[in-house]
């Protein structure tokens, strides 16, 4: 049963909400005067329209894990369309956000974990249609290791929406200063393959990472893959049809891809893909 607006904004003003507004009722919504995260969020509308492209439609009971939920907004909108979603997130601040979510819209299909992403396995939490690692990729001291493991668990379909490394000087260069501390390019070996990317520092060892919001969790330094390496690491985990997703952001296509570094990926087993009813 949805909460009344009375409590909403009261839980609301317990929480620092950075980044989805949500309309959690007609007259309350979690970030007042941003635009409507489900409605606007072209990421999210790029996202879908993949899945029902690959799936035909039919999307309702594909299983779908969210990788670092951040707020909830992905994995809401995914189990509004009927998917089985099992959302983690490491941060309690977050996790409390997500879980007013849960309680506000009621959805079954709609779990929320607190967990470390990089404690995500086949083992510990089963099999996925579709994995979402929307911006959390690039946060990662091991991303090698890790798209293998994220690859055991996923049976058609990972989305990965990332900053990638400049691959040369040049293109550092040209990057947002936000982004400037990143180091010089470093090869590493990885089950016979040779990768390039960079050392990002995240924030100073000793740090709560609670507090840090928009960094990584585990590890106050991530290696950034450039492009080519991550595109070969997608390829050489399992899946054998790795594409560049551009609808979403083809109108700021110099600006992610010289200034802010930054794509998404749709990596896909065929055979995983489930078949229509002609087919079966």
């Amino acid at each position: 049963m949805p909460l009344p607006d009375e409590e909403l904004q009261r839980r609301l003003g317990e929480q620092n909400w950075t980044a989805h507004n949500i309309r959690l009722s007609p007259e309350v919504t979690t970030r007042p005067g941003d635009p409507d995260f489900i409605e606007t969020d072209l990421r999210l509308r790029a996202i879908l329209r993949a899945l029902s492209l690959i799936y035909r439609d039919r999307l309702a009971r594909l299983r779908v894990a969210d990788l670092g939920s951040l707020e909830g907004g992905f994995a809401l909108a995914m189990a509004q369309q009927g998917m089985e979603v099992t959302a983690i997130e490491a941060r309690r601040k977050n996790l409390d956000k997500c879980q007013l979510l849960k309680e506000q819209f009621s959805l079954a299909n709609l779990t929320f974990v607190h967990d470390d992403v990089k404690n995500f396995t086949r083992q510990k939490f089963g099999s996925f249609d579709v994995v979402l690692a929307l911006g959390i990729f690039y946060h990662l001291d091991d991303p090698l290791s890790w798209l293998r493991q994220v690859a055991e668990a996923t049976r058609a379909v990972l989305v990965i929406e990332s900053h990638y490394a400049p691959a040369d000087e040049a293109a550092l260069a040209l990057l947002d200063p936000r982004l400037k501390h990143l180091g010089p390019l470093k090869k590493v070996e990885a089950n016979g393959d040779t990768y390039e990317g960079r050392w990002f520092s995240e924030y100073a060892p000793g740090t709560d990472p609670e507090e840090q919001l928009w960094a990584s969790y585990s590890n106050h330094s991530s290696f950034w893959l450039t492009k080519e390496s991550l595109l070969r690491a997608a390829l050489r985990s399992g899946f054998g049809l790795v594409l560049e997703q551009h609808d979403y952001s083809a109108d700021s296509y110099q600006f992610l891809t010289h200034t802010y570094s930054r794509g998404m990926f749709l990596a896909i087993k065929p055979r995983g893909v489930c078949p229509s009813d002609s087919e079966t």
